[in-house]
């Protein structure tokens, strides 16, 4: 990987996470209305429940994210980004473009957590 594609990948990981801190800092909080079953129909109650839960989940994996991607810079900080940090071969640019927070390559990536 030359420099210029290290430029690009920093320039796009610093931009998601610029995104990602704005979305969360400005987001207003969770909106959480009366779960009586007294003044509401049942239904209502539970689709309340399921979008406050739907938005804390969705909070948490953009939290992950920011997580993932100041890993990812710290790595170019300290010149280990576009190493495999299981088996320190190269990761192809390809892979990486595609998903800048990859620290592994495709052989070594969890098959759980898809990257």
């Amino acid at each position: 990987m030359n420099s210029d594609q290290l430029q690009q990948l920093r320039h796009t990981l610093e931009d998601e996470l610029a995104t990602l801190e704005q979305f969360i800092n400005e987001e207003l909080p969770v909106e959480e209305t009366e779960l009586s079953a007294i003044d509401n129909h049942p239904a209502d109650a539970a689709t309340d429940l399921t979008t406050v839960i739907t938005e804390l989940t969705l909070n948490e994996l953009k939290e992950e994210e920011i997580e993932r991607i100041k890993t990812a810079l710290t790595a170019m900080d300290e010149g280990t980004y576009g190493k495999c940090a299981v088996c320190g071969e190269n990761i192809p640019f390809e892979r990486l473009e595609a998903i800048p927070t990859a620290l592994t390559c495709v052989d070594h990536a969890e098959k759980e957590n898809v990257e």
